[in-house]
């Protein structure tokens, strides 16, 4: 036998629903947002990279000069490029 519900507790069943529904959506547009983030970094790093490079007259010489905080960081961001270090299944 199917037991009937008051409307109240029906229009709340209803207003619960529709806010997880909500929260849902926000949820699935920030991980929207954040792959869309991370993609538009790669490719600006790949553009920098790519065009100090083809820019640059001299070929590894300008890795020597560097300072180690700069190798470091330059490993830290081509390692990031092509890896993805910046994963959005990590602990956030």
């Amino acid at each position: 036998m199917i037991k009937e519900y008051p409307e109240m507790h029906i229009q709340k069943l209803h207003i619960g629903i529709h806010k997880e529904t909500i929260q849902l959506v926000k949820a699935h547009n920030e991980y929207d947002l954040h792959i869309i983030l991370h993609f538009s970094t790669n490719i600006i790093c790949f553009a920098i990279l790519s065009g100090y490079f083809i820019l640059s007259n001299e070929e590894l010489e300008f890795l020597y000069n560097l300072s180690n905080t700069i190798k470091a960081f330059s490993i830290l961001l081509v390692t990031d490029l092509w890896i993805g270090f910046h994963s959005t299944h990590g602990g956030n």
